[in-house]
């Protein structure tokens, strides 16, 4: 459709956006309205499909031009933004749509945009990547934990006392200033002792007692404990044993890997290798991420330009309903209110700006670096975000293309080939120290002299 575009600068981080489209186009639409509504148009006193166009245009006028001018903007607005090079950072604030005098139709657009600057070096940048070296230790911890996890529970059946690894089920009461603590109170709590799953003072207070006794006992809580009605008072709690459990760990041995793992393991050494690629896979996750943090703070250190408010805002709001829709979709419990309060939403905000500037910066170097996806790999993020929805991929693939989730994961497949990039130019260095940039040598000041005087 042919329109005409003009562009006015407001800052160097948002512009604002003239589309007008010419009066030609605009009367042959609002002419094929008007015929289309005339066919079926039901008017007192007249005929259908016999209504005259004026009287048309007197009923119907309004809702017309109000249907028109939205299907403008949408017909239009992507056409403009490329005409005038914008690329939005988020969604564009449309106003003062209206037909002119002259018959045309006309609007604009405030367009946030990232304001230009140059890209600091990132090519053989001095980076640090630890070495990745998993111990035995390490190995026992995760075996030990292994089976711990396959413990089975058994109940205690002489009358000894609460020790060190039972697992003991209690009721519990905190008073506070001589009154019951209701939201702290708890029945059948089920607690591991020596674990300080609820304090390490209470798990000592546990050991030596027998099941069906009482007891209570109190603590002091410092100024700033929570829950806040403890802070910098004595609580007494109030304490039933229900029962004792002693844990039966299973001994450690080829029976035991046989046992796990649909018996993927035939022998205890099998178990001891996959644990040990296991810890090499995290090992080496966690090395690429702080590889990628050093690229980042190098980067964003050499860096300082303006981010509109307003791209901020729609970034934070974005990480809060990412945040309330996991609180959910795992059944989460979780004061929706939290989300409002100064604080979280400074912190949000803060985050936010971090993410928006790394996706501009990450962004430019791509297209320095001309860092695009194939064919395949889009197939492939169709297969993976239909995976996650389970839906057929050929549905995302035709109805969500376009969609913010897709165009968000293409983003971010493409940053993580601008970090492989970086991480492969860059030079490895033996010590995180080394990887410090020396100043630049600072210019001597110029000596001081008396000033010029002025007439």
């Amino acid at each position: 459709m042919e329109i005409n575009v003009s562009l006015t600068d407001i800052s160097p981080s948002q512009k604002k956006l003239r589309v007008e489209v010419p009066e030609s186009r605009v009367s042959q639409e609002l002419d094929k309205r008007y015929r289309d509504l005339a066919k079926k148009a039901k008017v007192k006193g007249f005929r259908p499909g016999k209504v005259p166009l004026s009287i048309i245009k007197s009923y119907y006028g309004k809702a017309v031009q109000q249907e028109v001018s939205s299907q403008f903007i949408k017909d239009t607005f992507g056409d403009a933004l490329k005409e005038a090079d914008l690329k939005p950072l988020t969604q564009a604030d449309v106003s003062d749509s209206h037909f002119e005098e002259s018959g045309a139709f006309s609007y604009t657009a405030m367009v946030d945009v990232c304001p230009p600057f140059e890209l600091p070096a990132y090519k053989e940048l001095k980076l640090f990547k630890p070495p990745v070296d998993v111990t035995e230790e390490q190995i026992q911890a995760e075996l030990d934990k292994l089976v711990q996890s396959h413990a089975q529970l058994r109940s205690v059946e002489d009358d000894r006392p609460i020790r060190q690894g039972d697992v003991v089920s209690i009721d519990f009461t905190p008073y506070v200033e001589g009154k019951a603590f209701e939201k702290g109170k708890s029945e059948e709590f089920l607690t591991e002792v020596g674990k300080g799953d609820l304090h390490p003072e209470f798990d000592e207070q546990l050991v030596g007692h027998k099941a069906t006794e009482s007891f209570s006992f109190e603590r002091e809580y410092p100024e700033n404990a929570s829950p806040s009605e403890f802070a910098g008072k004595s609580v007494r709690f109030d304490v039933i044993i229900k029962a004792i459990k002693e844990k039966e760990v299973p001994e450690l041995n080829d029976e035991f890997a046989q046992s796990i793992g649909s018996g993927q393991f035939d022998t205890l050494d099998a178990l001891k290798e996959k644990i040990r690629e296991n810890l090499i896979d995290r090992a080496q996750q966690r090395n690429t991420q702080i590889v990628r943090d050093q690229i980042l703070a190098k980067l964003m250190g050499k860096l300082d330009f303006e981010i509109s408010p307003k791209v901020v805002e729609a970034e934070a709001e974005r990480i809060l309903q990412n945040l309330r829709y996991q609180f959910e979709s795992q059944g989460l419990n979780f004061d929706v209110n939290a989300f409002d309060k100064e604080e979280y939403r400074t912190g949000t905000r803060l985050q936010a700006e971090r993410e928006v500037r790394t996706r501009i910066v990450l962004g430019k170097i791509a297209e320095a670096e001309a860092i695009t996806l194939d064919a395949d790999e889009e197939e492939q993020i169709f297969r993976d975000i239909a995976a996650i929805y389970r839906v057929d991929p050929e549905k995302v693939k035709g109805e969500f293309s376009e969609s913010a989730i897709v165009e968000r994961e293409k983003e971010r497949r493409i940053e993580d080939k601008v970090f492989r990039i970086i991480e492969n130019q860059a030079v490895l260095v033996d010590t995180p120290e080394e990887t410090v940039e020396p100043r630049e040598a600072q210019e001597p000041e110029a000596e001081a002299g008396p000033k010029d005087e002025q007439a």
